[in-house]
């Protein structure tokens, strides 16, 4: 263990845990800078390797922990160093390839892939840290967003009486799948920004994935069809399925626009159509339900291949010389 490394780790750290404890303000800005909490971490991650990673989320738990307590050092560890350490240390792993100059890197669907069964198993383990079982988990947020909507001080949000048991029990039902889901989104998020940032400045050691050619194995489809179909069971099996459904969904919606940036490749309007898709998935986040059918499709019969750009012509022979 080099000194640089433990410095860049340690700054690391400490930067992540700034940013973590900037929450605490309650501005839109501070939200911001605590959803990059976990980028320090994975550029420490992606440019010196996964020790210093791994020392940024060990010292910003310990820097927590002395001001805020233990269980803020347990939760930051817990959902965003260690992950953001593992996704890193993913990231960076390779194998010889066929070739001795070939490399095999870490294929970047299952590095999607991981960070959707890690959003999904974080929020589920929130559950015994705010309730002893599901009903009570549920109850406990119900009464959260009683209190919040149904304040009298300035600015609060005021729902109308006839509608306000309806609308908080869809939020109650739907947060820990925004929940899920939204970790997913700014986790990939901040790896990729994490792996631009190293690109720029010469550290990052695997070459830039064809995000565009992202592809999942053939297990993925299987298991986002089985967690979409268990989300109706009852009771905390449904409940678990909900989320890694809803993860599975994110995943599967990446790879749908995927496939749209292949398919527009010849067509003289790409730039257009993709401003569209990425306008109307901000608008509208139900879109990505589309997107992600799309992703499934691109599993199943292979739509990039179908409708994607002719391939390039053969290589032209050499006549021998005579």
């Amino acid at each position: 263990m080099t000194p640089p490394l433990f410095l860049i780790g340690f700054g690391a750290g400490l930067s992540s845990a700034l940013l973590y404890a900037s929450a605490t303000s309650g501005s839109p800005l501070a939200l911001i800078l605590f959803y990059v909490a976990p980028l320090p971490i994975l550029l420490a991650g992606l440019g010196w390797r996964h020790h210093a990673g791994l020392i940024g989320a060990v010292v910003a738990a310990l820097a927590i922990g002395l001001v805020f307590g233990p269980w803020a050092a347990t939760f930051h560890f817990v959902m965003i160093g260690a992950p953001s350490w593992w996704l890193a240390y993913l990231a960076l792993l390779a194998r010889p390839g066929a070739t001795e100059s070939a490399t095999e890197w870490y294929p970047i669907g299952r590095l999607v892939l991981w960070a959707s069964v890690i959003g999904a198993t974080l929020i589920a383990l929130t559950i015994p840290m705010v309730g002893a079982s599901l009903e009570e988990y549920r109850a406990t947020l119900k009464a959260l967003f009683e209190q919040a909507l149904g304040s009298d001080r300035p600015g609060a949000p005021q729902l109308p009486a006839e509608n306000r048991d309806a609308i908080i029990n869809l939020m109650t039902a739907l947060l820990p799948i925004m929940a899920a889901a939204m970790w997913t989104i700014v986790s990939l998020a901040n790896l990729w920004l994490a792996g631009r940032i190293t690109r720029a400045s010469g550290r990052l050691t695997r070459p830039w994935p064809d995000l565009p050619g992202l592809t999942y194995p053939r297990q993925a489809t299987l298991a986002f069809l089985g967690a979409t179909a268990a989300s109706l069971l009852p009771g905390l099996a449904g409940f678990a399925a909900e989320l890694y459904a809803a993860t599975f969904l994110v995943a599967f919606a990446l790879l749908g626009l995927a496939v749209v940036h292949t398919t527009t490749r010849v067509a003289p309007t790409r730039g257009l159509i993709l401003f569209g898709v990425y306008a109307l998935l901000l608008i509208q986040p139900w879109v990505g339900v589309f997107l992600a059918a799309l992703g499934v499709a691109e599993q199943t019969v292979g739509v990039r291949k179908r409708f994607g750009p002719p391939p390039g012509p053969p290589p032209t022979a050499t006549a021998p010389k005579p």
